[in-house]
């Protein structure tokens, strides 16, 4: 029956693209011809309706010949026919890309733990609206089918995002699609403690599922990349110096920094909703960047302070702050004021590196002949930034201190079925390795593999993208609690913070790194990151590689394109629907578009069996 099925379709195939070259040759054709080639039509016609597909496919190899024979293709009719399928093909790809479903790649590690790398997606183009093809504009758009939480998918148009364009198809320029996870939508207002979220929606309420949902409650959310975040500088400098520096959080001018002709750094909060203190900004004083010292680094590093004798030393960078700015040549080799931080060290004992150990996750890396680097980089050229681990070649990964291998390589397609499959390394590998040095490495470099990050002085630039914050009274890192309040390492550092703090001149006060509790709705309203109309707040999962909208802002709403709706590969058992709320499927832009695609189709196959009911009308 299938075989029978198959054979009758390719013989309509047959005589429709037969039926249609007749007609545009039938002129050129002399009498005979003609009734020869009609009555080839008509034995075929009427084998297609009787369905008799033996018959059917012996006429239709007859038509064919005599159509090869008195009505061959010219070279121009095969470019036609090659470019007009062409451009039907393209269009209809278009179209069911940009308004019904799309097939998609992850290209980086920015939603790891939830996508990773090379994942397969399937995302649904009318989960929130109907897309206007190839334009940053909707059809149609219902906000309320935008829930906090949902994996989305959005492009760069018009955002401040570098390198943004790219080509579809090889032939249509268009613009780089971007997957993050939504946080806040237009009118909330959003505060981070102990790497949850807090929100005010825009009536007043609390907003629970930021912190009441699996989504949301097995993550971890850092307002910041960098407490500098991105730094405008004037174009010029006066006499080697920028003498201005606007800081940027969220992709939103908040403060300034200036120099005075007498060399005098001061400085002002700006922007909306003006702070005290630029640590107040959407929690930022509750975080800290960090960092792990050997003895000798805290020597060279921070030579005056004295603390108990450690395994390793927890640096802690905190509360950013005008007060007190110095100059200092960033990144981009500008002489420039800078903000100032509080620093604050904790000798670790082995029972904090254990702790460390078992938190331990990094990005997903490759290693050969000892040299590490980050996978997705092309190490060439880059010999002398990598760093050395002596450990077996490989591909791996360590999430929540259990190391992974990659026991096949990544290949294009290949990897479609190979790259899910990961095994846990044995237990004696030297990855699995507690010993200082070790953890020193991993902690410093599992985020950016580069030995720029390595330490080496106090303000430098290239910073691990380690964070710690408190959560209930507990010192985290890397998600994990690793210090408890209630051990005596933990009182002792309080104490000390609060004799600092005590002891800060009101010129370059010392702002104590304690737990200041979870936040209220008057703190949140006055300091948290309120979302504006028409846009939106989204963020990676994975904080330490993502840049998202801590790096170049709120999402216009045109530019959402849809939801990321499964996993389909590659085959490992994070198939399926990823971690989010349900999407309604009973919407008005999903029944649209399938009322659409099924009244084409049914009227597709209408206009087919007309024709072939009466070919010569």
């Amino acid at each position: 029956m299938m075989e029978s099925f198959f054979s009758l379709r390719k013989s309509k195939r047959t005589f429709r693209l037969i039926h249609q070259r007749y007609k545009k040759k039938a002129r050129g054709l002399d009498e005979y011809t003609k009734e020869s080639i009609q009555a080839y039509l008509k034995e075929l016609q009427s084998a297609i309706l009787a369905k008799d597909a033996r018959k059917a496919k012996e006429r239709a190899q007859a038509l064919a010949e005599a159509a090869a024979k008195y009505m061959p293709k010219s070279g121009f009719d095969w470019a036609k026919n090659y470019i007009g399928s062409l451009l039907v093909s393209l269009v209809v790809a278009v179209l069911v890309r940009t308004m019904w479903f799309e097939l998609y790649t992850i290209p980086t590690g920015s939603m790891r733990p939830t996508l990773k790398e090379d994942d397969y997606l399937i995302v649904s183009k009318t989960d929130y609206g109907i897309n206007v093809p190839l334009q940053e504009a909707h059809v149609y758009f219902d906000p309320d089918l935008v829930q906090r939480g949902s994996i989305i998918v959005f492009n760069g148009a018009n955002m401040d995002i570098a390198d943004a364009e790219t080509l579809y198809f090889y032939l249509f320029p268009g613009i780089k699609q971007f997957v993050k996870r939504l946080i806040g939508k237009p009118g909330d207002t959003i505060y981070f403690y102990g790497g949850d979220l807090y929100g005010i929606d825009k009536d007043g309420n609390e907003i629970c599922e930021l912190n009441g949902t699996p989504w949301f409650n097995e993550l971890e959310y850092i307002p910041f990349i960098r407490f500098s975040g991105k730094v405008e500088t004037p174009n010029t400098a006066k006499n080697g110096i920028f003498d201005t520096a606007i800081f940027h959080q969220m992709n939103q001018p908040v403060a300034k920094l200036n120099v005075s002709s007498l060399g005098t750094i001061y400085g002002e909060m700006i922007g909306q909703g003006k702070r005290d203190h630029y640590f107040d900004l959407w929690g930022i004083k509750h975080f800290a960047m960090s960092r792990l010292l050997t003895q000798e680094e805290l020597e060279a590093i921070h030579p005056q302070t004295k603390v108990d004798k450690g395994a390793l030393y927890l640096e802690l960078s905190h509360h950013p702050t005008l007060q007190g700015g110095e100059l200092t040549t960033d990144e981009y080799n500008r002489v420039r004021p800078e903000l100032r931080t509080s620093v604050s060290i904790i000798p670790l004992q082995k029972e904090h590196l254990a702790r460390i150990s078992q938190a331990m996750t990094t990005c997903k890396f490759k290693i050969k002949n000892q040299m590490a680097w980050r996978f997705g980089w092309e190490p060439k050229g880059l010999g002398k930034y990598l760093p050395k681990f002596n450990v077996p070649d490989g591909t791996y990964e360590i999430q929540k201190g259990i190391v992974y291998q990659l026991p096949f390589p990544s290949i294009p397609l290949v990897g479609f079925f190979t790259n899910g499959f990961t095994k846990k390394v044995a237990a004696n590998h030297p990855l699995y390795s507690s010993d200082p040095p070790m953890i020193h490495r991993l902690y410093n470099l599992g985020i950016e593999f580069m030995n720029p990050y390595m330490p080496k002085q106090k303000n430098q630039k290239a910073i691990p993208s380690r964070y710690a914050y408190f959560k209930h009274g507990d010192l985290y890192l890397m998600g994990a609690p690793i210090l408890f309040k209630e051990e005596p390492a933990m009182k002792f550092f309080i104490e000390g913070e609060n004799q600092k703090g005590a002891l800060g001149s009101a010129r370059l006060p010392y702002y104590s790194f304690v737990d200041a509790g979870v936040p209220t709705k008057e703190e949140i309203l006055a300091n948290g990151i309120r979302v504006p109309d028409k846009m939106y707040l989204v963020l990676g999962d994975n904080h330490a590689m993502s840049g998202d909208s801590r790096q170049f802002g709120f999402v216009p709403e045109n530019n959402l394109k849809g939801g990321v709706s499964l996993l389909f590969g590659p085959i490992d058992q994070r198939l399926g629907a990823p971690l989010q709320p349900a999407q309604p499927h009973a919407t008005f832009p999903n029944l649209t578009i399938w009322a659409i695609f099924l009244l084409s189709v049914a009227g597709t196959s209408y206009y087919r069996r007309k024709k072939l009911q009466t070919p010569y009308r």
